[in-house]
């Protein structure tokens, strides 16, 4: 604990200093698109991800204000928000307590695809993972399946998989120029692959550079790759083998992307895919400190001084004679 004493003194010559408390990134407004019953365990949990990311100790520190909207909802004003985030097709834990999946709805996507792509800025994320569910569920390949990174998906053990993968790509996303996109695997559920449909806004780059079929467990970090933001703190294995962890696969030559993650398993072929321009962006903007007017440096670095000062004479006087 600080000397009261001594703590006016230091107040005052970091006052003269022009030093300021330690400024804050403002939060991520995220909007979440998902088809999830409102009281179903997969919103719960992405709710308890949104409310404790700051504090993850492998993130940014960065909060997010987390909206949801999905089918039947009304349009947003895109353009408001920071990063646009899809839920993933694989469906479970979707439903009521005690009801079955929802069905993947993806028609507030597709009904807003002029609206989307006005507001579209220069970063988004692609994953073959379904590593929102995953997250929810708490899985990383580092722990051995079934086995989770209990007792919290947001314990220290978890970030190294899905949570991660996850994290990264919505603070990535989201701190760009204009709105972010982050969307999981548009499947595998009845109801689902909206990537390549007419009025998806991902179509013209993806129709002819997207395969499914197999599962690929064993993601792949080169040298490139390994040193990308949306690489933070993660690895090879801790995204792989978390019991079926990729479904989709993106074509290396994907116009406009390059691979974030590569697949072991189809040469030419990635897992994960960031727009080209800024893959290799911040996963959180700058912090611009406040800043003080030069005209008043001089008193107040007098005053810091002077307060010094004052300090010492004081203690001189409060020592015994000899």
């Amino acid at each position: 604990m600080m000397n009261f004493r001594c703590g006016w003194g230091g107040l005052a010559l970091a006052a003269s200093l022009g030093a300021a408390p330690v400024a804050q990134a403002a939060p991520l407004k995220v909007l979440w698109y998902s088809y999830a019953d409102q009281a179903s365990e997969y919103k719960e949990k992405i709710s308890l991800l949104a409310d404790s990311v700051q504090t993850l100790p492998s993130g940014t520190g960065q909060a997010w204000n987390l909206t949801y909207f999905g089918p039947g909802s009304a349009a947003p004003n895109f353009s408001r928000y920071d990063v646009l985030v899809v839920q993933s097709g694989e469906a479970f834990r979707t439903g009521a307590p005690g009801a079955p999946n929802a069905r993947p709805d993806y028609s507030g996507i597709l009904g807003n695809k002029a609206a989307i792509a006005s507001a579209r800025g220069d970063r988004t994320f692609l994953t073959g993972a379904d590593s929102d569910f995953h997250a929810v569920r708490g899985d990383t390949g580092n722990i051995a399946f079934p086995a989770k990174c209990s007792p919290s998906i947001t314990a220290p053990a978890c970030w190294d998989g899905a949570l991660g993968h996850s994290v990264n790509a919505v603070n990535w996303a989201g701190n760009g120029n204009g709105m972010g996109v982050v969307s999981f695997l548009d499947g595998e559920f009845p109801g689902s692959f909206w990537w390549t449909k007419q009025d998806s806004f991902l179509r013209q780059e993806l129709l002819g550079n997207v395969g499914y079929g197999g599962h690929d467990q064993h993601a792949l970090f080169d040298a490139r790759s390994a040193a990308l933001p949306l690489n933070a703190g993660l690895s090879s294995q801790g995204l792989s083998n978390w019991n079926l962890s990729f479904h989709a696969f993106f074509k290396d030559s994907t116009p406009g992307y390059t691979q974030v993650v590569d697949s072991t398993a189809l040469p030419g072929w990635a897992l994960a895919i960031a727009t080209s321009g800024t893959a290799a962006g911040a996963l959180s903007a700058p912090v611009m400190l406040p800043q003080v007017d030069e005209p008043a440096m001089p008193l107040m670095l007098a005053l810091g001084l002077a307060t010094l000062g004052v300090i010492r004479r004081r203690r001189g006087r409060s020592v015994a004679p000899h």
